[in-house]
């Protein structure tokens, strides 16, 4: 049996199918898949299972691109004659390129009850396969040489293996120092730098259950390292920066290296939780009951605010400080 599967969409987007493919790999365990994805989802899911035959990647940024990948996959899914199709994307555009094969199909359209979309994603998965299905979370794997070279890498800059460690994601992205069109996602995603700074103080001073101080780290995109400078220079430098351009296989081995991960309603929210890292994740007029970490619930903490105007700046250090500490607390004792 061949199998295709269709999540087009950002990191998030992604990670958020990856329990309706678990499923699906569970369901139909003598079938072979394939996936259509953004170019980020085939760098994340590329070592996902080895029954995933190939992931042709869909760019969705530029006209000329767009085109060509579409007509590309449209090409390649009529010459394959998958016997079943999953799409997950609602895009109708998206979804109309596969409804009319000669194949099995199933869409996802959305509900209009607020429920998480992984778990929409899995009761889809199940109504298909007739059956009961595992309650499978966000998963992504990690390449053990990736986790070997970021030990190597921490080691280097004093974050010893044993050591807790916060890892902070401070942008969202799009993040851009003048970009004017996302006013509303600053509003709602970005902390202050200067309050980001005060964390990593009190942190960097804060006795744990087991008698440590943790360590704090930033893993940034070159183009959003205005942001983590200016975070770095209100914390005196008691958060630690790394500068270079990240691979997705570094950096799930880093997130998955932190005891906590300190972030708005972002894609590396999204990873942390596939690997099962705690999180402390900042929102402001987006419901996380349908978008926020799936994991067990214990392993994440929300903070919220939806004031209209200051957004996620009206949550205090102290707050966010209590949150991060209890978290690390957790991990010592589980």
């Amino acid at each position: 049996m061949r199998i295709l599967v269709i999540r087009v969409g950002r990191v998030g987007d992604t990670v958020m199918m990856t329990p309706a493919l678990s499923a699906l790999l569970q369901c139909y365990p003598d079938a072979d898949f394939t996936l259509v994805t953004s170019p980020e989802g085939k760098n994340l899911l590329k070592d996902f299972h080895p029954r995933i035959r190939e992931i042709w990647p869909w760019n969705r940024h530029g006209i000329f691109q767009t085109h060509f990948d579409q007509k590309e996959i449209r090409r390649r899914a009529r010459l394959n004659n998958f016997d079943k199709i999953f799409c997950f994307d609602t895009n109708k555009r998206i979804a109309s390129l596969f409804s009319d094969l000669n194949s099995e199909f199933h869409w996802f359209k959305g509900s209009a009850i607020l429920k998480h979309n992984a778990k929409l994603y899995l009761e889809m998965v199940a109504s298909v396969c007739n059956c009961d299905i595992e309650s499978f979370y966000n998963y992504l794997p990690v390449a053990e040489a990736a986790t070997r070279l970021v030990n190597i890498e921490l080691e280097s800059s004093g974050i010893r293996q044993h050591d807790k460690l916060v890892m902070i994601h401070p942008t969202f992205s799009g993040y851009s120092r003048l970009g004017l069109r996302k006013r509303d996602a600053k509003i709602r995603k970005l902390w202050p730098a200067e309050y980001y700074g005060q964390l990593g103080k009190k942190l960097a001073t804060t006795v744990l259950q087991d008698g440590t101080t943790p360590k704090i780290l930033m893993a940034i995109l070159p183009a959003e390292l205005h942001y983590a400078k200016k975070i770095i220079a209100a914390s005196g430098g008691t958060i630690q920066l790394l500068e270079s351009q990240p691979t997705f296989a570094r950096y799930k081995a880093l997130i998955a290296r932190a005891d906590v991960m300190l972030s708005p309603d972002s894609g590396p929210m999204h990873i942390a939780s596939s690997l099962g890292t705690r999180i402390v994740a900042f929102f402001s007029r987006k419901e996380p009951a349908d978008c926020g970490p799936y994991m067990p619930p214990h392993l994440f903490t929300i903070l919220r605010s939806d004031d209209p105007v200051k957004g996620i700046s009206t949550i205090d250090v102290e707050t966010v400080l209590n949150a991060v500490k209890l978290q690390l607390n957790a991990s010592i004792r589980s």
